[in-house]
């Protein structure tokens, strides 16, 4: 297989690489620099919220990440206002990641909380409601007509209207924006061996004409490079489909297993896929990378095909510790990242790679230190992951 060498020599290589990465001398012995990486299902953060101040879920999810301050973080569930605009009215500028930054990130949203610049920032447009022009939910109906679920259900990603649980990606650390690649374009009978549903019998199946529109991505598949510390990192991010809302034939299962898949196809430099501009190719055998983003996955999860398994677990990735927190630990384990009892947000590096220090934002019930509980609770029905990051 084309990934075989790369996941064995990173696999047994990854922490002697990762330890020559050193920064200062302190007490006499080397200390490795890093960076923080996070990601943060904000749920369903819209233009009118950021667009001005005061709003209360978007103020208690900035409290959330002025407490961490990562210097790279992946922003999934917030509206792509550009395309929004299109069919809504509200403003196409500034992007609401931008707005976000400028309306509550940079301005402190308790006395003892510090604003964070991240004057780098990357919206990328969504599959979320942009409409297929097909009846994908084969009610005999194409409902072109935004604002209800059937336009959504026969959007290539559910949305209401274009742009809606989109993402973005804001840094204090450059985005190499001239190298960022997008796939939300690539269709899903493009990857080999896929899990595309097509039988006919099924409640959800795609037709031939189908078949050859229909895009694998229900959002975006982008690799955003960040130059941090005198060296590249590719931010890989995506959001798949929840692997609900389908009958027996598990479409949306196969979907979000498939997505998950081509994040890891395309981290070991698989030859097949093809971005939007028309460049083939995964990334290349050097490249060191973090995964960022809600996969709507979890470890051993049959819906998903055991995705995270297979392709998390399975060697692309360093995994040697997921993050924890005690309020995880208090619903049932301390590796859950939302309030369904999942674990489905994750901030994995490449395996030459190290991690210094990682969590999950989840405070116990009896530690609510300055709020952080209740902010955590307001904010979102997910929490924020981030990991320390040695390049």
């Amino acid at each position: 297989m084309e990934h075989t060498s790369r996941r064995g020599f990173l696999a047994v290589s990854g922490t002697a690489v990762a330890a020559v990465s050193l920064g200062g001398i302190v007490g006499g012995r080397s200390v490795p620099r890093s960076v923080t990486f996070a990601t943060y299902n904000i749920e369903d953060l819209t233009t009118e919220q950021v667009q001005s101040r005061g709003d209360p879920q978007a103020a208690a999810a900035a409290r959330v990440i002025q407490e961490v301050r990562p210097d790279v973080l992946a922003l999934n569930e917030l509206v792509n206002n550009r395309q929004a605009s299109v069919v809504k009215d509200v403003p196409a500028t500034p992007t609401n990641a931008r707005a976000f930054v400028e309306n509550y990130l940079r301005v402190p949203q308790r006395e003892d909380l510090t604003g964070i610049e991240y004057p780098f920032v990357h919206t990328p447009p969504s599959n979320t409601g942009v409409h297929s022009g097909m009846d994908l939910d084969n009610d005999g109906t194409i409902d072109d007509t935004p604002g209800d679920q059937g336009y959504a259900d026969d959007a290539y990603g559910f949305g209401q209207y274009p742009g809606q649980y989109a993402l973005a990606i804001v840094s204090r650390y450059p985005i190499e924006t001239d190298a960022v690649r997008s796939f939300r374009r690539f269709r899903w009978q493009d990857m080999p061996d896929s899990e595309i549903v097509r039988d006919p019998v099924s409640d959800m199946y795609l037709t031939d004409e189908e078949t050859d529109r229909f895009r694998l991505s229900s959002k975006t598949h982008v690799d955003v490079p960040v130059a941090c510390l005198g060296t590249t990192v590719h931010a890989l991010l995506a959001h798949p489909t929840p692997p609900v809302f389908d009958g027996p034939e598990n479409f949306n299962g196969k979907r979000c297993h498939d997505e998950i898949r081509l994040l890891a196809d395309y981290a070991a430099g698989v030859s097949y896929v093809c971005d939007d501009d028309g460049r083939r190719g995964g990334l290349y055998d050097d490249a060191s990378y973090v995964l960022l983003g809600d996969m709507n996955a979890s470890p051993g999860d049959d819906e998903t095909l055991r995705a995270v398994d297979t392709y998390f677990l399975g060697g692309e990735f360093n995994t040697r510790r997921f993050p924890t927190s005690p309020g995880g630990a208090q619903a049932s384990s301390p590796y859950l990242t939302a309030e369904f009892g999942q674990q489905v947000d994750y901030v994995l590096p490449s395996p030459d790679l190290s991690v210094r220090n990682s969590a999950v934002v989840w405070p116990s019930e009896n530690a609510n230190r300055r709020g952080l509980r209740r902010d955590v609770e307001t904010a979102s029905d997910h929490r924020l992951v981030w990991a320390d990051v040695v390049p």
